[in-house]
């Protein structure tokens, strides 16, 4: 039998190891507006504007908070909460925002935040081969959908969908609790589709992950 519940997990795991965008280690300076840095550029690290960053290394807490980027230029990023702190060596990450709608879980979005919301589609089955050595092959599909507050533009979404593209590139195999392997399908690779406003403030991309996945013919 083929368990669905136990391939979504598999799929969820994978996807929370997301990295879009990261400074690495180096010198970053903070004010009431955001982050500065006088060497290296924020946009060539991948960020922009619309996404969610998280600090680390700051002395006030308040500079290690997630919060979402309303502006970036190569050296300054604007967010709100932050707190004045002179130059230091720290890090600055986007990574799958922290406002998620799993399925079948109540959620309620936070204005001027992005989220991200996945759907799982079981997909046909078919065997493959005869006999004892026949196989039960299944291709679900995972839908996800980055949403990023409304008149920042397309790049902060394009960034995610991109790098959820590259998590999932054809051929990714993940491993599903029941020892099989989920394998992200070529034929029909990982593909980003419109960007369209949604309701409240918000903004859309999806990006769906074609899969497969074979196991024993066990009827």
């Amino acid at each position: 039998m083929i368990d669905h519940g136990t391939i979504l997990l598999a799929l969820r795991s994978k996807l929370l190891t997301l990295e879009a965008a990261t400074t690495g280690s180096t010198s970053i300076s903070a004010t009431t507006t955001g982050y500065g840095r006088a060497a290296g550029s924020f946009i060539a690290d991948g960020f922009r504007a619309g996404m969610e960053v998280t600090g680390s290394g700051f002395t006030d807490s308040s500079n290690n908070a997630a919060k979402t980027i309303t502006s970036v230029s190569a050296t300054s990023m604007t967010c709100d909460g932050c707190a004045t702190e002179a130059a230091g060596t720290r890090t600055i990450s986007a990574a799958l925002p922290a406002n998620r709608s799993w399925t079948n879980v109540v959620f309620e979005p936070t204005q001027g935040e992005p989220w991200v919301e996945e759907q799982y589609l079981p997909g046909p089955m078919l065997r493959t081969g005869l006999g004892p050595t026949a196989q039960l092959e299944v291709r679900p599909m995972y839908n996800l959908r980055i949403y990023v507050p409304a008149n920042v533009g397309i790049d902060g979404a394009l960034q995610y969908a991109d790098s959820l593209l590259t998590l999932f590139a054809p051929g990714t195999e993940i491993t599903v609790g029941s020892g099989s392997t989920l394998t992200v399908r070529g034929d029909v690779a990982p593909f980003v589709g419109q960007m369209q406003q949604a309701d409240a403030g918000f903004a859309v991309v999806p990006v769906t992950v074609p899969l497969r996945l074979r196991t024993a013919n066990s009827i």
